[in-house]
């Protein structure tokens, strides 16, 4: 019996040596190499490491970004500013919306928003809004990243030319379980040439898109810590075939970027 529990020891710690050898690294390394659609898989992997590589982004633990929202209203167009706190690791995110007064908190299973402070929970419409801006802070602002996170099933379908055949898209279908901390779908294009993120597709059912299919823009690629990312997407909601049906409605654009800004205990979980 004593022999038997020294030996269920032993298998103990060499368990919990081998989990302890597994960086960051090994488990995005882990999470590319088991995409089961290989031409997704290549897809994936070009446009990582043509805008760093996966070694840099596992690097980093957090990512600090000073945006510029901007809501283009007929008559009526706003801007504020807001600071996104992104934790690259455990897939929390803090929004801060300076003149709103306004604290956004994502602790990896759910949203709290803060108002002068206070918790808000009977305001719907507020944590409506509050799952949509989560899930443009950890869906699009990585990309093409966020494509490493958990979870995501990433299919290749296929190829989307421009007039006159001058450009070539690669596509991928990026879907994710029902009720997780992601929009459920999203279909994103590569270009071919450049291998980076130009736009994706989405019909998210969080405020303020309803529902509602919008084309997001992507460009302005500028270098952070030798990683690109891009700092504007624009949201132009477009028909089910991917025409424009209107002009412009929202821009966010990245003043500023840093990685590994140090955190807080409570940082993700009160204002």
């Amino acid at each position: 019996m004593r022999r038997g529990w020294w030996l269920a020891v032993l298998a103990g710690l060499v368990m919990l040596a081998g989990l302890a050898g597994c960086t960051r690294r090994d488990v995005l390394t882990g999470r590319l190499r088991s995409m089961p659609d290989d031409y997704a898989r290549r897809v994936v992997a070009d446009s990582v490491w043509a805008c760093g590589n996966i070694y840099r982004w596992a690097d980093h633990r957090t990512l600090r970004l000073d945006v510029t929202r901007t809501d283009h209203r007929p008559g009526a167009e706003t801007a504020g500013d807001e600071v996104w706190l992104l934790d690259l690791v455990g897939g929390r995110v803090r929004i801060e919306k300076t003149a709103a007064r306004q604290v956004i908190v994502y602790d990896g299973l759910s949203w709290r928003v803060f108002v002068e402070g206070k918790a808000v929970a009977s305001d719907l419409e507020l944590r409506a809004a509050a799952a949509g801006d989560v899930a443009v802070a950890r869906a699009l602002a990585p990309l093409p990243f966020s494509l490493l996170d958990p979870g995501p099933k990433i299919i290749y379908v296929g190829t989307r030319t421009g007039p006159g055949e001058a450009r070539v898209w690669d596509r991928l279908l990026v879907a994710y379980d029902p009720g997780g901390r992601t929009p459920s779908r999203t279909l994103v294009e590569f270009n071919k040439e450049t291998h980076r993120v130009e736009a994706a597709f989405i019909s998210w059912a969080e405020a303020p898109f309803l529902g509602r299919c919008y084309r997001v823009d992507m460009d302005e690629w500028w270098t952070v810590a030798d990683l690109v990312l891009a700092h504007r997407w624009r949201f132009v909601p477009v028909s089910e075939t991917g025409a424009p049906t209107g002009a412009v409605r929202y821009t966010f654009q990245v003043r500023s970027a840093a990685f590994d800004v140090p955190t807080g205990l409570a940082t993700f979980s009160s204002p």
